[in-house]
């Protein structure tokens, strides 16, 4: 009886910085001597968001020197990193495994992701196309290929992320040809409720195959749109028995655990089923199959339990999760990009208010996870991480000012108010003198609401200019689905923290916030405030009343059309028909839901091009609108003959 120690790295890497990667993947190795196999997560030493720099040859060349490098950390262990490997004429997404100081082996991809945010395809050959060696730079040549390789104790074989994923699976041959152990190194980005989903996956694959899934992932904002979440697993048979931390902002955070292969043997005596392929032509073979001599410290078999899963709703997973993954993201985005804080137009209103809350988040997680010198330490006044200006028009109410005002008073960041009515003033009497228009709210009414919006935009982005921070944009995506923001106005900023999630989403978690619920930040009064406001632009005059829900429709509705038009693909009648059954829908005046639908459609026809040019922004749901990451769409299109 013998029991192995298996390590799972979360890490935070960062696209190109082969220096700091090399460092913070040392630095585990040091930090964690007693491990006979360490997993690192998929691309470790490039970082996984190169994108089109993977074509370039010193990315591959800077990569491998990085890999060298760890060789003398390898003595009497196993170490598996990710690197894009070129093998003429293709490139991989490959896995490397290092033994007492040797490359044994290095696995590429076999399946590449390709749906929602993931373009893999564009860089890398599926890893089908591998010669089976690979020529290293120094001539010698290294297994190249889908490989088991084996110790005196367990084997174990390798499917990277998407592998994991697919129908087809690796681990499905790999396991009838006798391996203990996945390892499935990944780079699998944050959603809501996504961690569920790969406990049930890696659960499932363990209990069909009868052995240990040990997943690795990246954490953090490495490129500025995808957040990673962390969250190593171990599962053995089907038992979730080990799970790291999520969304942290350090620098790693380790998943160990002792297997006894002899244990889990037992159960594969019991339970195997194959998969009914045995005359697969494919099958792993003696050739592919790789000995790694270690000598195993003795360590006393132990009964792995299966541990506790959370047993929050989803939703309120997903407020708590919705609070931490974008905490993490301003931090990352902040450090990378070497400024010292964020400055936002604080409107007294949703959701401005909970951008301002988001980086008071970052910041009290920051100090606990990382000290409370972290920012001094690191050159950032910690009183300025936060700047906010209210910016009023006569069109605006003393309620919104008092509003912004208690809030940044309740967050203590540095603010101001002023007015901005002159600058309104002076640029509609130039327009009005060259075009001989005198503008009314009858006639031009849309102009007079822009140009407010827009004149608000070089003020802000003078103050960030001068405070060295980023700018927030505070839009969100029902804003960004209908195109309901003006364009280099409220749409201006450096990083738009909002537009992955929909103002119903946002005015759901304010609540929560307000109600006291949220783990990290407290229950503001200014916040209580807040959510009892209807949402409002405020560029109409005061006698309009205007209020956004009433300019465009309930944003409940709007989510609704939303959801059915993007993601499932429904057009105008099929939208009708699928919401008229909605009871919610039904309390609704006879003929809104068909106008809602019309409307909606034709504005998201309409305004492509505005989302083309918001913002980069997070991707947190299951589905995003940004054309970088999630949802590419013409810029002109118009839709005839489906009902509109």
């Amino acid at each position: 009886m013998q029991s192995v120690r298996l390590t799972s790295v979360s890490l935070k890497t960062k696209a190109l910085d082969f220096e700091g990667n090399f460092e913070k993947i040392k630095k585990v190795l040091e930090q964690e001597k007693h491990s006979d196999l360490i997993l690192f997560p998929e691309l470790s030493l490039s970082g996984y968001g190169c994108e089109d720099s993977f074509f370039f040859p010193r990315v591959w060349k800077e990569s491998w020197n990085s890999l060298t490098k760890l060789l003398p950390l390898t003595e009497n262990r196993i170490v598996v990193v990710g690197l894009p490997v070129f093998q003429n004429p293709y490139l991989f997404n490959c896995a490397a495994v290092l033994c007492n100081g040797a490359i044994a082996g290095i696995v590429p991809k076999s399946n590449l992701a390709s749906t929602g945010v993931h373009y893999e395809n564009r860089w890398f050959a599926r890893g089908e196309e591998a010669q089976e060696n690979l020529v290293a730079p120094d001539s010698s040549a290294i297994p190249f290929g889908s490989l088991i390789f084996e110790t005196d104790h367990f084997s174990f074989g390798v499917e990277i992320c998407e592998d994991s994923w697919v129908l087809q699976k690796p681990s499905v041959l790999l396991s009838e040809a006798g391996t203990d152990l996945i390892l499935s190194p990944g780079a699998s980005h944050f959603a809501f409720g996504k961690q569920r989903t790969r406990r049930q996956i890696f659960k499932e694959n363990s209990r069909r195959e009868s052995n240990v899934y040990l997943f690795s992932n990246l954490c953090g904002n490495e490129t500025g749109r995808l957040i990673f979440e962390g969250g190593s697993l171990v599962v053995q048979n089907g038992k979730l028995i080990g799970e790291s931390e999520r969304l942290f902002f350090g620098d790693f955070a380790l998943c160990s655990t002792e297997i006894d292969f002899d244990a889990s043997r037992s159960d594969r005596a019991r339970n195997f089923r194959p998969s009914g392929n045995r005359f697969q032509q494919n099958k792993i073979d003696d050739e592919n199959r790789i000995y790694l001599g270690l000598n195993f410290s003795k360590r006393n078999p132990q009964v792995n339990k299966a541990i506790s899963e959370p047993t929050l709703s989803l939703e309120e997973e997903s407020y708590h999760d919705f609070t931490r993954a974008v905490a993490l993201g301003l931090f990352d985005y902040m450090i990378h990009s070497k400024t010292k804080g964020y400055t936002l137009s604080l409107s007294g209103g949703a959701d401005s208010a909970a951008c301002a809350l988001l980086v008071t988040a970052m910041k009290q997680i920051v100090k606990q996870e990382l000290g409370e010198t972290f920012f001094s330490t690191n050159g950032i006044t910690e009183d300025g991480i936060l700047s906010t200006l209210y910016q009023a028009t006569v069109n605006n109410s003393e309620r919104t000012r008092n509003l912004a005002a208690a809030l940044a008073s309740d967050l203590k960041s540095v603010h101001g108010d002023l007015s901005i009515d002159s600058e309104v003033k002076s640029i509609t009497e130039k327009i009005s003198k060259v075009t001989g228009i005198s503008f009314s709210w009858e006639k031009h009414n849309l102009v007079l609401q822009n140009i407010q919006a827009r004149v608000r935009s070089p003020i802000i982005w003078m103050l960030a200019n001068l405070n060295e921070h980023l700018l927030l944009s505070t839009g969100n995506r029902s804003e960004a689905s209908a195109g309901y923001t003006t364009m280099d106005g409220d749409s201006s900023g450096s990083v738009a923290p909002l537009t992955g999630v929909s103002k119903e989403f946002i005015l759901k978690w304010l609540t929560h916030v307000a109600e006291g619920k949220d783990p990290i930040l407290s229950s503001y009064p200014s916040v209580k405030e807040i959510v009892q406001s209807p949402p409002s632009a405020e560029l109409k005059p005061p006698e309009d009343k205007q209020e956004d829900e009433k300019d465009l429709m309930p944003y409940p509705l709007l989510q609704k059309i939303e959801e059915l038009f993007v993601v499932r693909g429904a057009g105008y009648s099929e939208i009708v028909m699928l919401l008229s059954q909605d009871p919610e829908v039904q309390k609704l005046s006879p003929g809104f839901l068909e106008e809602s639908v019309q409307k909606y459609i034709r504005l998201f026809h309409r305004n492509q091009w505005k989302r083309e040019r918001l913002p980069p922004s997070f991707h947190l749901d299951e589905y995003g609108l940004d054309p970088k990451s999630s949802f590419r769409f013409p810029i002109l299109s118009e839709e005839k003959g489906s009902g509109i």
